[in-house]
């Protein structure tokens, strides 16, 4: 196809800036020490409060500086951190932990159950804090002895265990006497403790030898924030940085190929795909859906465009992610059948709106073109409205994108339930199509605390999804990671940026 042709060779000559900007040199690429490194990301957090953010900027610090109940895998599994062992009651509304003993925070006081009570309790007050919509279906939490933490639910919910990996655990006594300056001098209990914050400059983190998990991988840990990409590139290549997460694609080659640093790719838990307003307008037409989803062609916008950067997919999780269907494939690209399928709809010739944000994903700009330019080539017409992630993302949350949108989701805690909650569930879900036969699988997979079976339950809403074109599902995205040679590191799917011991 011309246009994709055309975005080649913009991409070719991409490539050919990133050599330029790779001139800075590599002398000084294997200077850092193994045990000593810079991390570079997008920009600086906000508050080192781990009870009033949710940014994935800061969650890739709160995760180094503090521990929670449990801990999300790279493999998509969960296990155990400050919490040794758990169980819920049958039917998945009462969870009880056992909390390991002699755990200390960073300034030497030990940390007890009454800390993750207070720590549960304060998020669960504030309902100004983003993460205190994690915790709105919990009833209750109280110690149960001086080893055990047990939460009431409102209402059955399976993954629990899972969900309380998002909520960090303060010391009560410290985080009160403290007040508003614990946010630039937290204490935690995980891997590193702060050193030194410089805003907009730096974040310098130091390992805790006897931490008790086992001795972190690296003796310190500096967060710098870099905002331009060839900026962070260049920085990688002259030794400054030594590791630069997600990669544009153009860049990768040209690091590839120089001494010093590695490229390390990993099939990430983000899912990119095609919504669709189906409650007004020509996009009610399950034609008109079909016809779009068999007019794109996946492999060669994954394959060609993205450099390999992507695997297509037939559902809107990833195989890292719980819930997953190894059985449902992507969608085949057939511009006849498309082109039949258009005929049979409703559709005139009219221009459908199409969002989506240009600044969020590696390339989206480039993709969202492709897409349009396959439509185009089977007779739908778009009106292309891209714009800046901070303007798109509002207009997701509530659900006022009422044309054809392209967005990702990669479920923080790798399992389905967040994408069912917030893309299927008639209530509280930002997407447009909702059945009753898809809100009962949605509420039993939630209470079934059989994982084979909720599994089962899960799979029959990507085949139903599936069916209806409640979304047209591109790819699975893979992210590269610029990592100097002398770095013993590997990037997780989640884009959690973690150097505890078992990362």
């Amino acid at each position: 196809m011309i246009r994709l042709k055309t975005m080649m060779m913009r991409l070719a000559a991409a490539t050919v800036i990133g050599g330029a900007v790779a001139m800075a040199g590599t002398a000084g690429a294997l200077a850092q020490a193994k045990r000593n490194i810079v991390v570079a990301q997008t920009s600086d957090t906000l508050t080192l409060d781990p009870s009033v953010d949710t940014s994935p900027i800061s969650l890739n610090l709160y995760k180094n500086i503090y521990d929670q109940l449990t801990d999300i895998r790279s493999d998509g599994s969960v296990g155990p951190l400050l919490a040794t062992e758990w169980e819920a009651s049958e039917d998945a509304t009462v969870w009880t932990f056992t909390i390991k003993q002699g755990v200390k925070f960073h300034d030497g006081s030990d940390l007890t159950v009454d800390d993750i009570v207070f720590s549960f309790k304060k998020v669960m007050a504030d309902d100004k804090s983003p993460v205190n919509a994690y915790l709105a279906g919990v009833a209750d939490v109280e110690a149960d002895g001086t080893d055990k933490v047990k939460f009431t639910l409102k209402a059955p919910f399976a993954p629990f265990d899972r969900q309380v990996s998002l909520v960090s655990v303060i010391p009560q006594k410290a985080y009160e006497a403290a007040g508003d300056n614990f946010s630039q001098n937290p204490i935690g209990s995980g891997p590193y403790r702060v050193l030194s914050w410089v805003k907009d400059d730096r974040i310098e983190l130091e390992a805790i030898k006897d931490y008790h998990g086992g001795e972190p991988k690296f003796e310190k840990v500096t967060f710098r924030p870099v905002p331009s990409e060839s900026a962070r590139t260049a920085a990688l290549l002259s030794g400054e940085l030594d590791i630069v997460p997600i990669l544009p694609p153009a860049f990768m080659d040209t690091i590839a190929t120089r001494g010093g640093v590695k490229v390390e790719k990993v099939q990430s838990n983000r899912v990119l795909y095609l919504g669709f307003d189906t409650t007004q307008g020509v996009l009610s037409d399950l034609k008109l859906r079909q016809a779009i989803d068999h007019a794109i062609d996946r492999k060669a916008i994954t394959e060609s465009l993205l450099r390999g950067l992507g695997v297509p997919v037939g559902q809107i999780v990833a195989p890292v992610t719980f819930g997953y269907d190894e059985t449902i494939e992507p969608t085949t690209y057939d511009p006849e059948l498309a082109k039949t399928l258009l005929a049979e709809s409703n559709y005139n010739g009219e221009a459908i709106l199409f969002q989506f944000p240009s600044n969020r994903y590696a390339f989206g700009q480039e993709v969202a073109q492709a897409v349009a330019g396959y439509l185009n080539a089977v007779g739908i017409k778009l009106d292309m409205q891209g714009m800046e992630y901070s303007a798109f993302f509002p207009l997701w949350v509530n659900r006022k994108l009422n044309g054809m949108h392209m967005f990702a989701f990669g479920p923080s805690i790798m399992d389905s339930e967040l994408n069912l909650r917030s893309l299927y569930e008639e209530g509280p879900s930002r997407g447009y199509w909702a059945t009753e036969e898809v809100n009962d699988l949605v509420r039993r997979q939630r209470a079934e605390a059989d994982p084979e079976k909720r599994k089962e339950l899960i799979g029959q809403v990507w085949k139903l999804s599936k069916e209806n074109v409640a979304y047209s599902i591109l790819y699975n995205e893979i992210q590269g990671y610029g990592i100097s040679e002398s770095v013993e590191w590997k990037p997780r799917p989640d884009e959690r940026l973690l150097f505890g011991p078992n990362e």
